[in-house]
Parts: structure tokens; C-alpha cells; sequence
């Protein structure tokens, strides 16, 4: 039986405190290494603010000054990641070179299929995400932003918009878009995930048909 994650309140995930000095932000650093390498070699049950301490060659009570548990950790280092998708999904939606939105639709789920293939513990930690019940609000709060951002582009009529609700349909495209996501977060055969992968492509593109067009530029 897989080993029951803890709840966590919502109000304990953020960090203590802003580091200052060049030396804090440093340990911070150390801290958050640390956790990545134990995330991409070990099982998330078995990590604890006491083994990553003891990876990143600091004191325990380092960490308790910066993060109040592990999850604060984890919270961090998911939402690095999701700026950093989400800045390369707009610089995409934002580029001339896509002349027509399956172009960028397509380039879009390559960002995702390209962050699971290539970061090593965006997979841990987006299960993370999904298994314990504070963390999901981080990853609810993450697809509503890209969703705000889509629904903000669709109300000014960009990728020919038209026959709905954009807010609507900006959150059950993302809803769509991070399914991938939800369905590779397990340890699958590379096979079944790219498998998995071309099935939310296709279901994405034949949703969005339904209100885009190439009619309008952008």
C-alpha cells in the first residue's frame, strides 16, 4: 500500500522568512539543491527535512528557519517550475512565427512533454501536487493563472475566438492540457506516455476547434 502523505495547512507552506544577506540566500540554495538531487533518486516517503539537511551539508535547523516542513520546499520548487512553463507557453502565444493557433497548440504541448522528459523531478513533484490536499491547491491556484491569461487573450478576440464563455473555456482547456500531466505522474512505460501524450494533444486541438479559428491573426 502506497504510504498515506500527511495534510498540511495551508498557512505553514510559505517560507519564514525573506533572506537578506547574500549568505542566507546561499543556504536557501543549498536547501532547495539538495532536495531536487534526493527528488530525482529517491522515493518522496523517504525524504525528510532531516536527509535533505544531511545532503545539502547544512544544519536542520537551516531549513527550519527558512521553510517550516518539507512541503514548504516542495511548494517552491513546484512553483519555480510553473513560472518557468508558463513564461514559455506565453512567449509561444506571443510569437509571430505561429501563424495559426494549432501551430501554437502544438508547441505548447511540447513544452509539457519536453518538461516531463527533461526535468527529473517535475514528475515527483507534480504527484506531490496531486496526493496531498494543500499542495493541490498550489497546482489548482498554477492552472487557474494560465487559465486567467488564456481567457484574457480569447476576450480580445486573439486566435479567432468566438461561441463562448472565454473564462469557461480557458479553464477546461487547461483542465485538458494538464491531464497529461495528471495521467503520467505514476511511473509508466515510455511507450504508454508517449501514447498518453498524443491522446491530450488530439483531445485539446479538437476542443479548441470548437471556438478558434485562423480566420483572426494572432
Amino acid at each position: 500500500m502506497e504510504p498515506r502523505v500527511p495534510l498540511v495547512n495551508i498557512a505553514t507552506l510559505e517560507r519564514r522568512t525573506a533572506p537578506m544577506q547574500q549568505r542566507a540566500r546561499d543556504r536557501i540554495d543549498l536547501v532547495l539543491k539538495a532536495t531536487e538531487r534526493l527528488l530525482a533518486t529517491t522515493t518522496v516517503d523517504t525524504i525528510t527535512t532531516s536527509s535533505i539537511a544531511a545532503e545539502a551539508d547544512v544544519p536542520v535547523s537551516s531549513i527550519y528557519r527558512y521553510f517550516p516542513n518539507v512541503f514548504a520546499i516542495y511548494k517552491e520548487l513546484f512553483e519555480t517550475r510553473v513560472a518557468q512553463i508558463h513564461g514559455r507557453i506565453a512567449k509561444i502565444l506571443e510569437d509571430a512565427q505561429y501563424t495559426t493557433w494549432r501551430e501554437r497548440h502544438l508547441a505548447v504541448m511540447l513544452v509539457l512533454r519536453s518538461t516531463l522528459s527533461d526535468d527529473p523531478i517535475y514528475r515527483p513533484l507534480f504527484h506531490l501536487m496531486l496526493t496531498t490536499r494543500e499542495l493541490r491547491i498550489v497546482k489548482d491556484q498554477a492552472n487557474a493563472q494560465i487559465a486567467s491569461y488564456l481567457a484574457t487573450r480569447w476576450e480580445q478576440g486573439l486566435d479567432g475566438f468566438r461561441g463562448g464563455t472565454p473564462l469557461a473555456v480557458a479553464r477546461m482547456a487547461t483542465e485538458i492540457f494538464t491531464s497529461f500531466e495528471t495521467l503520467t505522474s505514476g511511473e509508466l512505460q515510455p511507450e504508454l506516455t508517449e501514447q498518453l501524450f498524443v491522446e491530450a494533444t488530439v483531445a485539446l486541438e479538437r476542443y479548441l476547434s470548437f471556438y478558434l479559428t485562423d480566420d483572426a491573426a494572432g
